[in-house]
């Protein structure tokens, strides 16, 4: 008999595990995508390009992407091979915003130049660009790029001006920075973009220079991420319900096994 139970324990054990993982391995990578608009200010005490800044909580380190979606052309010129545009976020106009992106330590204060901890301008160019004296091997936000000659998978376009790339984020309170390119962190601790103008292709008739949208892809195989305002959590995958339902029924079962067998849990 004891040696009966222990087969069905091992069973009811190894189905336990299979049953379990299964659901988890199906788990897929949590994306969350936020978009803006900057403005072009020509009256007032500040004049250039405006920035944003997002919040972004990191509450588990680990791994996450980040792909930007902004300029709509293929190419900075029109008489350049291969050039084309494309409405990315289907408002029916064509913007020009040419991203440079920071993260910065976000101490709750004002930006500060010093809290600037890296850099990404385009994809495989300019990125990562480390800020005071911080080098990948002592930066807590850690950025690689994509390449140019990758598939984008998020709506973009331009063959590098679409910053894309992932991160290695230690556990913290960040702000990431999209701007028109190019903000420098004395700019951005001044809360403009001194003398900036959006950049449409060469020789593009008419273009609309007043404004430009963006949107950025936050995607990771192993974080969740929430989104509340402009502020952007990062935390660990949460197990399904499911799952924990199941793995307390089937230690009921267990237990009840043992005790009609008078064993002792």
């Amino acid at each position: 008999m004891q040696t009966q139970f222990r087969l069905k324990q091992s069973v009811l054990a190894v189905s336990l595990s299979l049953m379990a993982l299964a659901p988890i391995s199906n788990v897929q990578a949590n994306t969350v995508v936020v978009s803006g608009t900057l403005n072009k200010l020509t009256t007032g005490p500040l004049l250039g390009t405006t920035f944003d800044t997002w919040k972004l909580n990191v509450l588990t380190a680990g791994n996450f992407t980040v792909d930007v979606a902004a300029y709509e052309a293929s190419q900075s010129n029109i008489a350049t091979a291969g050039y084309a545009t494309s409405d990315i976020n289907g408002d029916g106009e064509l913007t020009w915003l040419d991203p440079d992106t920071y993260f910065y330590k976000d101490t709750g204060n004002p930006l500060l130049a010093t809290d600037a901890l890296v850099r990404c301008d385009d994809t495989a160019n300019n990125c990562a660009v480390y800020q005071n004296g911080l080098t990948a091997l002592t930066s807590p936000v850690v950025v690689t790029t994509h390449l140019q000659s990758e598939t984008k998978v998020d709506g973009s376009i331009h063959f590098r001006r679409d910053p894309w790339f992932d991160v290695t984020a230690a556990v913290g309170n960040y702000s990431y920075l999209i701007a028109d390119y190019l903000l420098s962190p004395a700019e951005a601790a001044s809360g403009i973009n001194t003398g900036d103008s959006f950049s449409a292709p060469t020789n593009f008739v008419n273009p609309i220079i007043d404004h430009a949208d963006y949107r950025v892809t936050f995607s990771s195989d192993t974080l969740n991420f929430s989104v509340n305002g402009n502020t952007i959590t990062v935390s660990q995958v949460p197990v399904p319900g499911a799952v924990w339902m199941f793995l307390t029924g089937m230690m009921g079962v267990l237990a009840i096994g043992k005790k009609k067998n008078g064993f002792a849990l």
